[in-house]
């Protein structure tokens, strides 16, 4: 276990000393920007003078609480070697650091967490969100401008009195300007990932009479329920800190839970949260591409090659050769078992008409994508002359789009709308792609799975 940091990172480095060895722990490295910070409270031969070389030190888990900068300049890097703990969640508002992160999680097998620091009730929000009963949250931090470090245009503003708002909007737009305040806003927005950090309000307040605590006010509701009210949370949380810090003395058990929590490799680990999330894929059995777009899509095992064929005997109960699967038995389902199955999960698949432009399509109100695409067809490793028809699910995961096809060995990160966009013209571009929209009934009903402006 290495700690890469400065303030909390001392702490966590005392905690590891004294209480690792008992949890199955070993320090094996400390990193700091600044390398002469580190000189009478870490031992010379647990010092890292280069992060580049820290795969020598053969670390297990490491543990940034430095700087968002050390996330988009060495965090692909690092797990290459080791899983990551990020302290500075506000670095994946960058979407290219995301992206980065994602990629090398899935390219070397190591997992990605993120602490939740200051915010609290992250694994509330995360259920409620999953649950589909969030429709806005709301954080706002309060306290003495000298906890602040601003960057741009936020470093010159003045306080106008005793409490000012320095900044209210997307908390997309208040990380790179704040990159050191605004990681309870960016846990919030990784704990909700429905709204995420486009949609997830952060607020940040200059409050000359907090000298020695920040204030963290967590709003949320969902939807209006049967007598048109919804349901709202507010919760409200003073943490003590010294004057002028950053980081409030709470803070600092968080991320020690935090360690703890993504060393036992738990995936909702108490003060963690990982990230990016596990996306469920399925790879290729028989000729089961429809059964395994199915799930992909769905992001969990719910059909089966059994389940399968009882939809084809519904669909041709009479018939002694079914005409929706393949006369061997193998599977090659058609389209009516699809959308026969997605009906039976209360959803709807709508064929996109690929004479419009797919600047129309509202990426947003679509739960996945199922594409049939023309597969060539191998015998061991020769491609023969021949195509035959090839189920492919695409799936946004935590704000990140994925090609979920069977054949690949692992899920093909598609990144942002615009890659999907990118993805779905290619394949049309072939001119023998089919797309399929998986939505709800209401958004089947109301047809707002296509854009009007």
């Amino acid at each position: 276990m290495p700690a890469v940091g400065q303030a909390i990172g001392q702490v966590l480095v005392r905690l590891g000393q004294a209480k690792g060895p008992e949890l199955g722990l070993e320090l094996v490295f400390v990193w700091n920007r600044d390398p002469g910070r580190m000189a009478g409270s870490v031992a010379p031969a647990l010092q890292l003078q280069n992060l580049a070389a820290l795969g020598e030190r053969h670390p297990d888990l490491v543990v940034e609480v430095a700087h968002p900068k050390l996330i988009h300049e060495y965090g692909a890097e690092i797990l290459r070697y080791a899983n990551l703990l990020v302290g500075s969640p506000s670095a994946l508002a960058d979407q290219a650091t995301e992206r980065q992160l994602l990629e090398a999680s899935h390219c070397w097998g190591h997992a990605v967490f993120v602490a939740r620091g200051a915010l609290w009730g992250t694994e509330d929000i995360a259920r409620l969100d999953e649950a589909g009963g969030l429709q806005s949250l709301r954080v706002t931090m309060a306290t003495h401008p000298d906890g602040f470090r601003l960057e741009g245009p936020l470093a010159t503003a003045h306080s106008t009195g005793p409490r000012t708002v320095v900044y209210e909007g997307p908390v997309r737009g208040l990380c790179p300007l704040a990159p050191r305040n605004s990681n309870t806003m960016a846990a919030a927005a990784l704990a909700a990932p429905s709204l995420g950090f486009d949609h997830v309000i952060g607020v940040l307040v200059a409050d000359s009479s907090l000298k020695d605590m920040h204030v963290v006010d967590v709003e949320l509701s969902g939807p209006p329920g049967p007598t048109g009210r919804s349901f709202a949370v507010h919760t409200h949380r003073e943490n003590p800190s010294e004057p002028g810090a950053v980081t409030g003395s709470a803070t600092i058990t968080t991320f020690w839970r935090s360690l703890l929590g993504a060393e036992d490799g738990m995936s909702q680990a108490p003060g963690a949260q990982p990230s990016p999330p596990s996306v469920y894929h399925e790879r290729q059995r028989l000729e089961l591409c429809a059964v395994h777009a199915l799930n992909n899509v769905l992001q969990q095992q719910l059909f089966s090659q059994e389940a399968a064929d009882e939809i084809c005997k519904r669909l041709a109960p009479d018939s002694r050769l079914n005409p929706h699967r393949s006369l061997l038995g193998t599977g090659n389902y058609d389209v009516n078992v699809i959308m026969a199955a997605l009906q039976g999960q209360g959803l709807a698949a709508v064929w996109w008409d690929r004479r419009r432009p797919l600047s129309q399509l509202a990426l947003p109100r679509v739960l996945g994508l199922i594409l049939n695409l023309p597969s060539p067809v191998s015998l061991g490793l020769l491609s023969l002359p021949l195509r035959r028809r090839h189920w492919v699910a695409l799936r946004q995961v935590d704000g990140v789009y994925y090609n979920l096809d069977s054949k690949l060995r692992a899920p093909e990160v598609l990144g942002n709308e615009d890659g999907v966009r990118a993805f779905l013209a290619a394949a049309l571009a072939q001119g023998l792609c089919e797309v399929l929209l998986v939505v709800t009934k209401e958004v089947e009903e109301k047809g707002s799975w296509l854009r009007t402006d």
